[in-house]
């Protein structure tokens, strides 16, 4: 649950849904909140028609379809469209119409853009990947914004590059959203490292790495568009990632690239595990 979104999830059978309800009501009661049924929608997988009306009628909401939104992000199993992506290209569209946003100055409208317009398309970076277009399509409406306002078009004094850039280095702070994208999948690539305890590592160690290490994994059919491009970026982060060996450490001995950015698997192959005799699970 998330601000005034939730989702709730039941088998399709009468006493999961009294029960669902139970608790519903009991909330409702507790909060002093209330069902805006406008916006409340029952999505079923394979169920039969006469079992979805009874429980539509049960709980006097309508059928609704895939893909759901949430937060206004589409739930799919599959990558993102650029035509997924419409909402959050309108939403920065409408956040720079606003008259309020007609009167500001250069550095107001950088402001507004770091306040806003990055804050909203980095949410959806976060969750998802985003395609190259729709990242251009972002980057285009900060640009022109913050040269032109809201008016429309001005010839920029600076490459969009050079905007981006730090501070210190003559830039203007602002980030490139391509450079959000691969941040926000590194850091995936962090958790899974770090072994952090949550729901979607260890379903991922359990449903896609099953035993394997995250370096010698190989692209295979069926993986998701995150996955994929998560594995594109291992090149990447392990050019960045500095081993600190110690008594709490736990990298991997053979598999995490600890020694000068290479595994001792990648170095030394299969038969220098058999002869250590060392478990191919063994940290360090």
């Amino acid at each position: 649950m998330f601000a005034n979104d939730i989702l709730l999830f039941s088998q399709a059978d009468e006493c999961s849904i009294k029960l669902l309800l139970e608790g519903l009501n009991r909330f409702l009661e507790a909060s002093g909140m209330c069902l805006n049924l406008n916006k409340c929608t029952v999505v079923f997988g394979n169920t039969p028609t006469s079992t979805r009306e009874q429980i539509c009628r049960a709980l006097n909401m309508q059928i609704g379809t895939l893909p759901l939104k949430y937060l206004c992000l589409p739930l799919v199993s599959r990558g993102l469209s650029a035509a997924d992506c419409k909402c959050l290209i309108m939403k920065m569209a409408d956040k720079i119409q606003a008259w309020t946003n007609k009167c500001l100055s250069f550095s107001g409208r950088l402001q507004h853009i770091q306040a806003t317009l990055s804050g909203l398309h980095n949410f959806w970076i976060i969750n998802a990947v985003l395609p190259k277009s729709t990242l251009k399509d972002c980057e285009n409406i900060m640009h022109n914004y913050l040269w032109a306002g809201s008016g429309g078009r001005k010839r920029s004094k600076v490459s969009w590059s050079l905007v981006c850039k730090p501070k210190e280095e003559g830039g203007l702070g602002l980030r490139r959203s391509t450079d959000c994208n691969k941040a926000a999948v590194m850091k995936l690539i962090w958790e899974i490292l770090t072994n952090k305890q949550t729901l979607w590592v260890r379903w991922c160690k359990a449903e896609i790495l099953k035993g394997q290490s995250l370096w010698q994994m190989e692209r295979k059919q069926g993986l998701s568009v995150t996955w994929k491009f998560l594995l594109n970026l291992r090149n990447l982060i392990s050019a960045n990632l500095v081993y600190s060996i110690g008594h709490n450490s736990s990298w991997s001995l053979w598999n995490d690239p600890w020694l000068h950015n290479r595994s001792l698997f990648e170095r030394l192959g299969n038969r220098a595990i058999y002869d250590s005799g060392l478990s191919r699970e063994a940290t360090l």
